[in-house]
Formats: C-alpha cells, structure tokens, sequence
C-alpha cells in the first residue's frame, strides 16, 4: 500500500481534530453508534438553523419596546404658558374705517362706512377716509387684547409680582396671544410643589367689547384659551390647549413628559430643518405646512403663519385663507411631519373652583378698579403648577439590538453545536484549504507514472 493510501482524507483529520461537539465520535464509534451520532448531528445543526432564522427575522423585523422611567428631581424647569383672549380685535378701539375694513374678515361680508354708522358705531373722525396699505397684523396688535395691568390686574409667579414685561408676544388663532416663561436659555424653575409656587393670573376679558362672529371669523366662546408647552414649540391655539371661562378659578395641574424616539429603520422619528425655527417640533412643522399652502393658493400669507411673504387682506382672509386651512385640516393638503426624535411634552389635569366668593367680590373688585358683579361676568382665574416634581422619561428602544442578537446566537451555537467563533475559524480555514487544493489539482493535473512490467524469465531464459 502507498503511503497515499496510507495518509486519512482532509475531512477525516478535521472531524478527528475539530473542537466541535460530535465530529470525532462519527470517526471513532464504531458502526451502530456512528448512525447514533449522524443522527444527532443532523437534528442539532437543524435546530441551530432554525433558532438561527428565528433570530435573524426577529431583528431584521426592527421591533422596539418602551422603557418608562419615573425620576424625581429637586426643581424642574417649568413650561411656557400661553393665553390668547377669544376676541381679536377690542370694538373699543375700532374706528369707523377699521370696522368698515375688517368687516369682510369679521362678518363675511363687505360694509361700507354709511353702513357702518347705521349699525350704531359712533362717528368719529375716519368717516371720510380710507385705509390704504395697512397691514392685518398691525391692526390685531394694536387693536387686540393684551396684558396691560387694565387687562391683567394680578400676575405671581412664585409670589413674587409679575409684569406684562414676562410676557412675550405671538399672532395665533385667536389674535394677540402672550407666553410667560418663552426663553429657553433662561427658563424659570419650580422648586416646590403644589399650586401656591407656580403661575397665578387674574385676566380681565372684556366681553362687553367681543367683536367675534360664528358666520365669520368662525368663534362664538367666551374667555381664555390657554396652553402649556415647550419653549421650544410654537403654540397652535386653535388644535391645542385649555378653554377658561370667565368666573372660574381654573388649577391646572402640570407634569412633563420627555419622549425618545428611535430613528428608522426601528422608529419613524425624523428631525427636519424648518425655514423659521431652530428647533424641529411638530407644531412648527405644520404651522409652516399651512403657511406654504396658504401661500401657493393665495399668493400671500395669513398674518398667524410664519413666513416673509406679504399677508393676506380681510377679504382674502375670508375666502381663500380660510378654503385652504380647511382643506388642510380634511387632510385634502397634505403636511409631511415626522415625529421628533426627541420632545418634551406636557399633560395637564384641570379642576375648577367658582370665583370669586361673597368676601372676594367686595375687597378685589374694588382694589382691581372692577364693580363686584363685573368680576364674575369677566375675570378669568387660573393657576399653572407642577403637582409633583417628578417627570417621565419614555424611550423607545430596539426589542433586539446587535449586542443581544450575538449573544443570541453564541449561547444557541454553544448549546447545540459546541461551537465558538474560533470553532467557525476552522470550519472557514478547512474549506479555504479544500478550496485551494482543488484549485490546485485543475491547474496542475496529476502525472501518473507506469511501471514497466517485470519479466517473469530471467535473462538467460531468453536467449535460449
């Protein structure tokens, strides 16, 4: 026998050799017992195949679960608050021209001056001009609620005295719109629970000066509107917030929640550059969505919508503004908005108390410049707080991430197949070497040399 014959198959030595579990019993049992183990091979490397699947299609899925967490804190930062008065415009300061050119945005339809003054407006000095060039922001600021100290009697913030200097202004929805607390870089803290330290504010409504119309400008309520958010976030006082009616002491109960959103392929968070604010929220997203509708389909702005396009007059406020937001809210426009993949959110709990008592009425009316029958008719009380300093934290995360995908599959190769990654080193280096010789034999074919045959005479046997 040749010592080829001699040598054992290259797949001989590695199941001799191998560190994984089985292939050296199927060399070394003998022959009932090798069954045995093929057998047990077989179901072993099958089950590794399937788990192996199960575990690929699992994190190939992109599941996620949400981990919630409750963590208390010595002070929190507390959150913007902003009100806006159901009333755009004051009739106490509206001219004869102003009512005349607002009639269309307020009424629906178009009064003329002689109109205007048969309707009972008082003349006054604007009966033979007309407004030229005025823009509908500059008419709503001027002529709209604010929070002077005759519109804002009582203002605390942590019993200490607060000002209309605390409040920043917007155009929403609803007109003049102020938010306390609006800097980011130098929010406010609470640093003690409960409704007593935090934001307290007494808010004159006016009501008898409401120049609101159903059939126009589409608000027939009373009172305040009034929403708690991040700084970050511009208000949308028309989707979102808190009705306050006058006569009420409304505690609104804060607590503030912090999302963390993963990015796809597990999640659908997105930040987004936004053309007029620095930080991606939702709100700002749509309120620029409607904004660019409005724009393409009117060819101008409506003064609540960010934007430096020209806005809109009172007639096309009417009609075609008010077309186009009602196709948006349909969903017949459509706004591309993903989820933020990080916001912080606020939920609010509110209890109301009747306001102001029998005592009250007799010792604050007079004290705000107010009769005691006008308070109730039209001061609106609210109290914004934090009822725990505590918030909480939801983050969304993988249900699988690499790290557990590979300790998935090294405890299931070590339970079925007694396999390491070393163990696949070999596996790979036995097939590389199989590959290379194999290569080898079909570039360089094997010489076969003959041996010439022996003569079974001797030489002298020959010649005889």
């Amino acid at each position: 026998m040749s010592p080829e014959d001699d040598k054992e198959s290259p797949e001989k030595e590695f199941a001799a050799n191998t560190s994984l579990h089985g292939f050296n019993r199927i060399v070394t049992s003998p022959g009932s017992s090798r069954v045995l183990w093929v057998f047990a091979i077989l179901f072993s490397y099958t089950f590794f195949g399937y788990m192996f699947g199960s575990m690929m299609h699992s994190y190939f899925s992109y599941d996620t679960i949400t981990d919630t967490k409750l963590e208390f804190a010595d002070e929190l930062t507390f959150p913007a608050v902003t009100i806006c008065n159901m009333n755009k415009f004051d009739a106490d300061k509206l001219k004869v021209v102003d009512w005349s050119y607002l009639s269309t945005f307020l009424y629906g339809i178009q009064v003329d001056i002689p109109t205007v003054l048969s309707n009972g407006v008082p003349p006054d000095e604007t009966i033979n001009s007309t407004l030229t060039g005025v823009k509908v922001e500059d008419m709503v600021f001027q002529k709209g609620f604010n929070v002077s100290w005759k519109r804002m009697p009582y203002c605390q913030w942590r019993g200490t005295d607060c000002t209309q200097l605390n409040f920043t202004h917007s155009f929403g929805h609803y007109g003049n719109c102020y938010t306390f607390n609006a800097d980011a870089n130098n929010a406010l803290k609470q640093t003690m629970q409960g409704s007593g330290n935090g934001l307290m504010v007494i808010v004159d409504i006016e009501e008898a000066f409401y120049t609101e119309s159903f059939a126009g400008s589409g608000n027939s309520e009373v009172g305040l509107k009034l929403l708690v958010h991040d700084q970050n976030e511009p208000p949308m006082m028309d989707t979102q917030g808190i009705a306050l009616a006058p006569g009420n002491h409304a505690y609104i109960a804060v607590k503030q929640i912090l999302y963390e959103n993963h990015v796809p392929p597990w999640g659908v968070c997105q930040d987004l550059q936004l053309e007029y604010y620095d930080t991606y929220t939702l709100n700002g997203c749509y309120l620029e969505c409607r904004s660019k509708h409005v724009v393409r389909n009117c060819s101008c702005r409506s003064y609540d919508l960010p934007g430096t396009e020209p806005t809109c007059d009172p007639p096309t406020m009417f009609t075609c503004v008010k077309a186009v937001l009602g196709q948006v809210t349909r969903g017949e426009l459509k706004c591309n908005c993903p989820v933020p993949c990080s916001m912080t959110s606020y939920s609010t709990s509110v209890s109301y108390a009747g306001w102001p008592n029998i005592h009250t009425r007799d010792f604050v009316g007079p004290s705000l410049g107010m009769e005691s029958s006008y308070l109730g008719e039209n001061a609106v009380v609210f109290s914004v707080y934090y009822e725990k300093l505590n918030y909480q934290k939801i983050r969304q995360l993988k249900a699988m991430d690499e790290g557990q995908l590979s300790s998935s599959i090294g405890g299931t190769m070590g339970l079925f197949l007694g396999a390491s990654v070393l163990s696949i080193l070999e596996v790979c280096e036995f097939l590389l070497r199989r590959l290379l010789g194999f290569l080898g034999r079909h570039r360089h074919p094997k010489v076969v040399h003959v041996k010439p045959k022996e003569s079974s005479k001797s030489g002298t046997d020959i010649y005889k």
